[in-house]
């Protein structure tokens, strides 16, 4: 199996997206996307507090989280403890790796109110990384819409290297905030970078006129990298994120208006991760695109 046969294997379609191991256990649609922005939240979070680069290592442990939840469901395993398990895993795949003692410890010291009581932590860890392996089918390779960025961002000739720098930014942005989605479970690496940096051109309020070398009458800038992408696509991956603006935003009221009701938000609770191999059936990916060019 070449690179790319490997990275549509983990492409799904939204019809699989709602049938998850965590839907069929009885977890609303909702629920399951809090979690998965929670779960998000906790590796993003302990990883900056372990100095992990952002990209690749957290986003690698973000990949692996939303992928282990495509063949397990979250009333069996703790999501909580999955994070953590991930983020050990990425550490080690991406050369960054953080012993496990210390993953527990500085989970402890960063979210007492969700770690401070396991006393078995460590094991957890270990535990969920034996089921991590199978799950994700030993497959640990990913990529991410940040190097297409870099890539992509270029062919703009026209553009001064200061407006270049605040469209990347944005698109940087974007691609930072889709972790919490799921994105890199609907769509290639290439077609998130390229939507991504075509909602960051279009938000921005410059008055740009594109172009590139070798383009021909009708052709847009994204064709030369990827075929049969058309702006209905790309306009479902961007309103992806801004679903997750307005999701963030409302829990984030939310929150507020129960702090000053004086009243403690309660996370949900999972039972502890049991120690088996974690083997699921495969499911039957596919991709909605062709991708040009040695990715």
């Amino acid at each position: 199996m070449n690179k790319m046969e490997e990275q549509l294997c983990w492409i799904i379609t939204p019809e699989q997206l709602i049938n998850t191991p965590s839907r069929r256990g009885n977890i609303d649609q909702q629920t399951e996307e809090r979690y998965r922005r929670e779960g998000v939240r906790i590796i993003l979070e302990i990883g900056r507090a372990l100095k992990l680069n952002p990209n690749p290592t957290l986003a690698t442990a973000c990949v692996f989280f939303h992928r282990f939840y495509m063949v397990n469901g979250m009333d069996e395993f703790s999501i909580y403890v999955t994070a953590l398990g991930c983020l050990f895993l990425a550490g080690k795949v991406e050369e960054t790796p953080k012993k496990c003692k210390d993953i527990a410890a500085i989970a402890k010291d960063t979210l007492p109110d969700l770690y401070e009581k396991r006393n078995n932590l460590m094991e957890e860890i270990f535990a969920t990384e034996r089921v991590l392996l199978p799950s994700l089918r030993f497959d640990l390779h990913v990529e991410h819409p940040y190097t297409f960025l870099l890539r992509y961002i270029k062919i703009f000739k026209n553009m001064n290297q200061e407006t270049t720098k605040a469209i990347l930014q944005n698109a940087w942005t974007f691609a930072n905030d889709s972790l919490s989605t799921t994105l890199c479970l609907l769509w290639e690496p290439e077609v998130i970078a390229i939507s991504l940096l075509y909602m960051a051109l279009q938000m921005s309020k410059l008055t740009l006129k594109l172009d590139w070398e070798d383009r021909l009458p009708g052709d847009q800038w994204w064709d030369q990298f990827v075929s049969n992408l058309s702006t209905d696509m790309m306009e479902e991956v961007c309103h992806k994120i801004l679903d997750y603006y307005a999701e963030s935003t409302k829990e984030k009221e939310n929150a507020a208006a129960q702090s000053s009701g004086g009243q403690q938000p309660t996370p949900p609770q999972h039972p502890t991760p049991p120690t088996g191999d974690g083997s699921r059936p495969m499911l039957p990916f596919q991709s909605r695109v062709h991708m040009n060019g040695p990715f």
